[in-house]
């Protein structure tokens, strides 16, 4: 069959619009989408956060039985604050090929793709459903995926698989790598710097934690990925007051990405012996150590299966793994195998003057098409 003329364009300027950067609520833009779907007589469901100030939608078009395909994407999008936007990050603009705004590549490119595609599909010929599931807070810890692990484990017919639209050059990603996001709140004593011994100097224990982590971590190595081993990072540190005071506080936040096979908690329960260790060496050092965020890693298992049928359809595209985070491992802990492909590139993703080229988005629109196709 051969795709209808393409109209996903005023659908992405209308999604992009919308400044649904993680701090702010995401429901102006759900309450467009659902109207939008509503309108094509797709069931709709929401499920909201703690506050009911942001919410995941789980829309639904054909008959309620088993081996339907799930469309996934997130609504939130990364800030653009201390950015150099040559546009306006928040309004679609077209330069040379290419797609500008906050979120065209990561990822409301695909979400207007699926819904152009979702929306020109007759309900009454489709033989198995489709869902399209998009999120919340997918950029600060998966929360909305978190929220709806549940509620997609309640679903009587199971869906094959679930396709996530993340910018992976149009790669299918069988597998990627988990995160931990951790806080360490160090509490001393302070005194004049040329009385060190009246006083206990919370940075330098910060320092001699940060430079035990590296050797806390899993050992096992997979050349699947780059790196091929867990990684850590220590994001932001903050401390002291003066250089010649004794700095009484000290802050860091740090993560580590273990590969999907690999014990997050063991590598938290080493830290905590760490700590306790550090205390005892430091009289006067407190430790605070608060894990913020999990999110596991997605494991190729059946995914495998899938990305290899799907790569008929897109006979260009490799199979991969990744090491950036995704909610496809949450998916898996609903058992719903997930592959992560969608257009533009990771590269792009995050970055001022964010772009998807338009090329790639009319190569994936036909890829959907005929996977879509598949269900009547």
């Amino acid at each position: 069959m051969i795709p209808p003329q393409a109209n996903y364009l005023p659908i992405l300027e209308r999604l992009v619009s919308f400044s649904t950067v993680s701090s702010n609520s995401n429901l102006d833009c759900i309450d467009y989408i659902e109207d939008f779907l509503s309108a094509r007589r797709f069931h709709t469901t929401r499920v909201y956060n703690r506050d009911n100030t942001k919410a995941n939608l789980i829309a639904r078009i054909g008959p309620e039985v088993e081996d339907g395909i799930i469309l996934a994407g997130h609504s939130d999008v990364v800030p653009v604050e201390g950015q150099d936007w040559r546009t306006d990050p928040f309004c679609l603009v077209e330069n040379e090929g290419n797609l500008h705004a906050r979120g065209s590549a990561d990822m409301k490119g695909f979400l207007a793709l699926a819904m152009e595609l979702a929306a020109a599909v007759d309900p009454d010929s489709l033989q198995k459903p489709l869902y399209l599931i998009f999120t919340y807070d997918e950029e600060i810890g998966c929360g909305g995926a978190k929220r709806l692990v549940e509620v997609l484990k309640g679903i009587e017919a199971r869906p094959r698989f679930v396709l996530i639209g993340e910018p992976t050059n149009m790669d299918l990603v069988t597998a990627h790598k988990g995160i931990s996001l951790s806080t360490t709140n160090i509490r001393g004593k302070s005194a004049h710097s040329s009385c060190p011994a009246l006083g206990a100097n919370a940075i330098l224990a910060a320092v001699r934690l940060i430079e035990q982590i590296d050797g806390i971590l899993p050992a096992g190595q997979d050349e699947k990925f780059s790196p091929p081993g867990a990684t850590f990072n220590i994001g932001t540190m903050h401390g002291g007051t003066a250089g010649n005071i004794i700095p009484q506080d000290c802050s860091f936040v740090w993560e580590f990405r273990p590969l999907p096979s690999q014990d997050t908690q063991a590598v938290q329960n080493r830290f905590s012996a760490l700590v306790k260790s550090l205390q005892q060496e430091m009289p006067g050092i407190h430790v605070d150590h608060q894990v913020d965020s999990i999110v596991p890693g997605m494991q190729e298992g059946k995914n495998l299966e899938i990305a290899t049928e799907l790569q008929g359809h897109l006979q260009q595209s490799r199979l991969a793994t990744v090491s950036f985070v995704t909610e496809g491992g949450l998916y898996q802990q609903a058992n719903i195998p997930a592959v992560v492909c969608g257009p533009g590139h990771v590269d792009q993703a995050h970055k001022p003057n964010e772009y998807v080229p338009m090329a790639m988005m009319d190569q994936y629109r036909t890829f959907l098409f005929d996977l879509i196709t598949k269900l009547q």
